[in-house]
C-alpha cells in the first residue's frame, strides 16, 4: 500500500534478495539506494496528499544486473528518459547508480519506472521480491495490457532502422540473425515481403518486434527475431505480437509456422506453447556459444547451446510420411503431440535435380543437408556431401531427410554409419514434406548438461535424444 509502510516492507526484502542473488555488499547498498529513490519518487508523485493506492516493486536478477521495476497506478506524468527526453532532478539521481533509468506512462495501465543495477555477482536466477497488498484501488491488474498507449502493428520499412536499435539492445552485436543490425537489408526484405513484422510502439517509439521469415520453396515459415524491451516485460506485449503475425500467416496461405526456443530461456518455450505451438525436435549446438540476451545467461564460456523447434499447423490434413524403424515409435509421438495424423505417401520420388543437396551458414557454423531421393548413387553422394560440410569447418551438420521421397530405412542406416542421430521433426518442409532431422557434432564445446526443457513432452524428447547420441556413438 501507498502509505508509510511502504518504504520499511519493501526495504526488508532487500537483505534476503541480495543473500539468494550472491551480491557482494557494495552491489547490495548500491541496489538499495536505487531501490528508495524509484520508490520514493512513486510514492511522492502518484498518491500525493495521502490518497490511498497500491505500488507494486519487482527485482529480477540477471546476468550481471538487477532489474528494478516499480509500478503504480496513480497521477500520470510525461514519459521520460532514454528516448524521451532528460529524467526528472530526482530521478537523474539515481542513474548514478543505475543504467537504463526512465519513467514510462502506459495510459490505462498505469505508471513504470525502470532501471537496471550492474552487479559484480549473481546466480542469473530470476529473483523475485514482490509485496502486494488485496483490496487496493487501481485501475488495471498488474500484467494487463496496455492498448490504449501501446500499439502493435505491420511493421514497414521505415522501422528498419528503430528495429535494428532494439536488437542491439537487447542482444548486443550477438543475435545470430546477423542481417537484422543492417537497417537497408530490413528495408528491403520487409519492401519485398520476404520478412513480415509485426512491431509494438510506446509514443512513437519500438519497443517490441516479432518477425514471421517465410521459408523459400516451403508452405511454412518460422516466427522468430522476437524481442520485448526489457522495460516493457509482463505488460502482455508478446503475447498481442504473436496474434498479430500469426494472423498474417494465416492471410499468406502458410499450412504451419514455427519457432526456435533457446534452451537457455524458458520463457521462450513457454511463450510458444501459450499460443498453440507444440514441440517436435530438440536441436543440439543450434545456438553459437557468443549469444547472448540482457540478463540471460549463456550455456558457458564458448559452447554452444540447443534449441527446440515447436510448430503450429494450419493445415490439419494428415500428413504423408513413411517411418524408418528406428525411429518410428519417436515420430509417431511427435506426430501426436502436434495433433497430425499420418498416412503412406502416394509421392515418388523426383527424377530431376541432386539426390543430396547442402547450405551452410558460416556465420553460426551451421551446415544442412537434405536427401531427395535414394537410388545406387545416394550413399556416395551423402558421404561426399558431409565431407564437403565439414571441410568449411561447421560445429554442426543437420541431415533432413525426406519422409515422402526416399527409402527411409536405408538412409537413416547409412546417416547412423556416419554418426548421426536423431533431432526429431521438420514438418511443411521443401515440395511440402516432412523430413526426418538428424543431427551431427562436431565439435566438443557444446552444452549437454544445462539443456531447460519446460514441457515433460520436450524434456522426454530430450532424453531420446541424448539416448539416440548414445546408441549411435556406441
Amino acid at each position: 500500500m501507498s502509505d508509510a509502510s511502504a518504504p520499511s516492507l519493501v526495504l526488508a526484502v532487500l537483505p534476503s534478495f541480495s543473500a539468494a542473488a550472491g551480491l557482494p555488499e557494495d552491489d547490495g547498498q548500491k541496489l538499495r539506494t536505487v531501490v528508495e529513490g524509484l520508490l520514493g519518487f512513486a510514492l511522492d508523485n502518484a498518491y500525493p496528499d495521502g490518497e490511498p493506492g497500491e505500488v507494486d516493486v519487482t527485482l529480477e536478477a540477471g546476468e550481471g544486473l538487477v532489474q528494478v521495476t516499480v509500478h503504480d497506478w496513480g497521477r500520470p506524468l510525461m514519459s521520460r528518459g532514454g528516448a524521451f527526453g532528460p529524467l526528472p532532478d530526482r530521478l537523474a539521481a539515481v542513474a548514478g547508480d543505475a543504467r537504463s533509468v526512465q519513467l514510462l506512462n502506459l495510459g490505462g495501465g498505469g505508471k513504470r519506472l525502470t532501471a537496471e543495477v550492474p552487479v559484480s555477482s549473481s546466480t542469473g536466477a530470476a529473483q523475485v521480491a514482490h509485496q502486494h497488498t488485496d483490496g487496493a484501488p487501481r485501475a488495471a491488474q498488474s500484467g494487463a495490457t496496455t492498448p490504449d498507449v501501446i500499439e502493435v502493428r505491420a511493421g514497414t520499412p521505415l522501422d528498419a532502422e528503430a528495429i535494428a536499435e532494439l536488437l542491439y539492445e537487447n542482444y548486443h552485436l550477438s543475435y545470430v540473425h546477423e542481417d537484422f543490425y543492417r537497417p537497408r537489408y530490413l528495408m528491403a526484405v520487409l519492401e519485398m515481403r520476404q520478412l513480415v513484422s509485426t512491431v509494438a510502439v510506446h509514443e512513437g517509439r519500438v519497443i517490441g518486434h516479432h518477425a514471421l521469415m517465410p521459408l523459400a520453396g516451403g508452405a511454412c515459415g518460422e516466427t522468430g527475431a522476437a524481442v520485448v524491451h526489457s522495460a516493457y516485460r509482463g505488460l502482455g506485449i508478446f503475447g498481442r505480437m504473436v496474434d498479430h503475425t500469426l494472423g498474417a500467416a494465416r492471410e499468406r496461405g502458410l499450412s504451419s509456422v514455427f519457432g526456435d526456443a533457446v534452451t537457455i530461456h524458458p520463457y521462450s518455450q513457454r511463450a510458444e506453447l501459450s499460443h498453440g505451438y507444440h514441440e517436435t525436435a530438440l536441436q543440439l549446438a543450434m545456438v553459437p556459444g557468443q549469444t547472448t540476451m540482457r540478463g540471460v545467461g549463456d550455456g558457458g564460456p564458448g559452447r554452444r547451446t540447443a534449441t527446440l523447434r515447436s510448430y503450429l499447423p494450419f493445415d490439419s490434413q494428415p500428413r504423408q510420411a513413411a517411418l524408418p524403424t528406428a525411429y518410428r515409435e519417436l515420430l509417431e509421438d511427435i506426430y501426436a503431440n502436434v495433433g497430425l495424423a499420418i498416412e503412406p505417401p502416394s509421392a515418388t520420388a523426383p527424377n530431376d535435380g541432386d539426390a543430396v543437396t547442402t547450405e551452410s551458414d558460416p556465420a553460426r557454423a551451421l551446415g544442412f543437408l537434405r536427401l531427395r531421393r535414394w537410388d545406387e548413387q545416394a550413399p556416395t553422394a551423402l558421404r561426399r556431401a558431409v565431407r564437403e560440410l565439414l571441410s568449411q569447418h561447421v560445429d554442426v551438420v543437420y541431415a533432413d531427410v525426406d519422409l515422402a521421397a526416399v527409402d527411409v530405412e536405408e538412409a537413416a542406416a547409412e546417416l547412423n554409419q556416419l554418426g548421426f542421430f536423431v533431432a526429431g521433426l521438420i514438418l511443411h518442409g521443401p515440395d511440402a514434406h516432412d523430413h526426418l532431422r538428424l543431427q551431427l557434432l562436431d565439435s566438443e564445446e557444446v552444452e549437454l548438461e544445462a539443456i531447460v526443457c519446460d514441457s515433460p513432452f520436450a524434456e522426454r524428447l530430450r532424453q531420446r535424444v541424448l539416448e539416440d547420441m548414445a546408441r549411435v556413438s556406441a
